[in-house]
This record gives structure tokens, C-alpha cells and sequence, in this order.
């Protein structure tokens, strides 16, 4: 996806909460101050977006190693 088509995407989902009176620039500015913590064991895989192909859904034991699953 291009950064065109999110943003044509992001323009028209702003125009519908907006008619629920959501004002979705304040809520990204309030979203931009919460910290987000990822706690799933695929977060570590990051080897796991280094390929265009699909990932497998499979469960990898990479042990307690410090940096880049293995």
C-alpha cells in the first residue's frame, strides 16, 4: 500500500467519524502521547518481516538470547 492510498483512506474515515463527532486529528494527538507496550511472543520475531512472503502463523522457539530472535 502507498502512501497515497493510506492517505485517501485516513481522509475518508476522518469525513465519517466526523459525522459522529469525532474529531480524529485531537485523537491522534492524544494517541501520540500513550505509550504502547507489544507483549506477544511474535513481537520478538522480527526476522519474520524481512521477507516478501507470507509468514507461516507457526510458533518458533528462539530461547532467552538477547537481540534478533534466532
Amino acid at each position: 500500500m502507498n502512501t497515497s492510498s493510506i492517505e485517501i483512506a485516513y481522509q475518508l474515515a476522518k469525513e465519517r467519524y466526523a459525522g459522529l463527532g469525532v474529531d480524529t486529528e485531537q485523537a491522534m494527538r492524544v494517541l501520540a502521547g500513550v505509550p504502547v507496550s507489544l507483549h506477544c511472543w511474535q513481537g520478538d520475531d522480527v526476522g519474520g518481516f524481512e521477507r516478501r512472503a507470507a509468514l507461516d502463523g507457526g510458533i518458533m522457539a528462539t530461547g532467552n538470547y538477547p537481540g534478533k530472535a534466532r
